[in-house]
């Protein structure tokens, strides 16, 4: 656990609540916020504002996605179809994704962890 900085009121380098001592985070990797009981609560994994048409293909292949998307492509108007071919990055806020998203009927969190399964892809 570490030692307390009585100067500067840290215990490891965090924030102490009044007497309350946090034991390391679970998992250093990962980000965490004191939960103000002597324990950690894991902070949400923000969503990628951009993924590259590469991550976002095989984020789509994975969830069994991809063809939808692509008969929506072909069904669409011709910048649609630019779109798809021609991005150099795929924006989580993007008309071009939200058209798509309708289109196939996916919500806003389907959406979200599509891209944030993307970005795990290389």
């Amino acid at each position: 656990m570490g030692n307390f900085n009585k100067q500067y009121g840290y215990y490891d380098g965090l924030r102490l609540d009044g007497d309350t001592e946090y034991p390391d985070p679970p998992d250093p990797r990962e980000k965490y916020t004191p939960d103000g009981v002597g324990g950690w609560t894991l902070m949400p994994t923000p969503v990628p504002y951009s993924v590259t048409p590469l991550q976002a293909r095989r984020a789509l292949l994975a969830a069994g996605l991809l063809s939808a998307v692509e008969e929506a492509v072909a069904a669409g108007d011709e910048a649609t179809k630019l779109a798809w071919q021609f991005s150099t990055a795929v924006e989580r806020g993007s008309q071009f994704v939200a058209l798509l998203a309708t289109t196939i009927g996916l919500t806003d969190e389907q959406v979200d962890d599509l891209f944030c399964n993307a970005v795990t892809f290389v």
